[in-house]
């Protein structure tokens, strides 16, 4: 067996991938997506048993210029392939690491499949909601909702609110404003900048895989989501929203047209994607739409503990309120 790596995903990567997945976060293009959103390089590491690949591991190595962090991929990354194969897997895996010197890897489950997680790695806990879309009845959509969300809706709809989905390289700009108004508000660092908003419609909307779904009224914009798609499950990615605007329940109605379409496109799956286990907020409004939270994992390694306790420690400030200050401050 052999380990090798594509720098550049394809065919060959896509056809192995697929036996196992059909998220579209394993496929090759969701790679340019980080190569051209993140700035990233990405390392797709293989193993190959004569000229069969039985084992992968898609991932984003990042410079931070004072820690290199590879990401298996970006939001979710797990090993993939004949699970018998893994712990051989690994054992190259982490000398490549080292070859490379990667400082810090970070392996995601996945709550689509069962995920792996090397023993040398600790773990970091959170919460993945999944919405089963099977058990809504096409036209009866609302009829399944609990009383307090159908409220909500008809507060969004009472107060002249609407939903336009958009995808123009404008669209991007006008979400990216809504996301830093939500990071603002929730006093946490904005971790995506323009090109990566930019990116996911240039690569992914061309294909039918991205879509921006906004509340507006008027000509004001109210709040927005950025949906990826996979063949049988959405994927709620990014939020952002007005707080003049939160009074009237937007992403009630954002959440409740992307179920509407997302049923009508047979989709099985709606994915609300991580949240930190102790944001309750956060966790009751993915809940309340009927969606089941599971814990989460993030397996992490360093490979240079110096380097990485350096980072956790400028990470903390940037997260503190001197730290948001400087980089709102920079981003405008």
């Amino acid at each position: 067996m052999e380990l090798k790596v594509f720098e550049s995903p394809g065919k060959e990567w896509d056809d192995f991938a697929s036996r196992y997945t059909d998220l579209i976060f394993y496929q090759s293009i969701w790679s340019e997506v980080l190569r051209k959103g993140l700035a990233g390089q990405p390392l797709y590491f293989y193993l190959k048993e004569g000229e069969e690949i039985v084992a992968g591991l898609p991932g984003v190595l990042l410079n931070f210029r004072v820690i290199k962090i590879l990401y298996a991929s970006i939001p979710y990354g797990n090993f993939i392939g004949q699970k018998s194969r893994f712990p051989v897997f690994t054992e190259l895996l982490e000398n490549e690491f080292r070859r490379r010197r990667i400082d810090q890897v970070r392996i995601t489950e996945c709550p689509f499949f069962e995920s792996y997680g090397p023993r040398s790695f600790t773990s970091e806990s959170s919460k993945c909601s999944l919405l089963n879309l099977e058990k809504f009845d096409e036209g009866k959509i609302r009829e399944g909702y609990r009383s307090e969300v159908r409220r909500a809706i008809r507060k969004a709809e009472a107060n002249g609110l609407s939903v336009k989905r958009v995808t123009s390289r404008d669209a991007a700009k006008i979400f990216y404003r809504l996301y830093l108004s939500s990071m603002k508000r929730n006093r946490a660092a904005a971790k995506y900048p323009l090109r990566w908003f930019e990116t996911l419609l240039e690569v992914l909307a061309p294909v039918g895989r991205a879509d921006i779904f906004f509340a507006v009224k008027g000509s004001e914009w109210a709040a927005g989501v950025v949906l990826i798609s996979s063949s049988t499950s959405n994927h709620y990615l990014h939020n952002g929203s007005n707080e003049a605007y939160l009074g009237s329940r937007p992403n009630d109605l954002l959440v409740d047209r992307i179920i509407q379409e997302s049923v009508q496109e047979g989709k099985r799956t709606l994915d609300f994607m991580g949240s930190d286990a102790h944001d309750l907020a956060l966790l009751r409004f993915k809940e309340k739409w009927g969606s089941q939270s599971v814990d989460h994992h993030t397996y992490v390694k360093d490979y240079h503990p110096l380097r990485c306790r350096l980072w956790e420690v400028s990470r903390r400030w940037a997260r503190s309120k001197i730290g948001r200050g400087l980089s709102r401050w920079v981003q405008n």
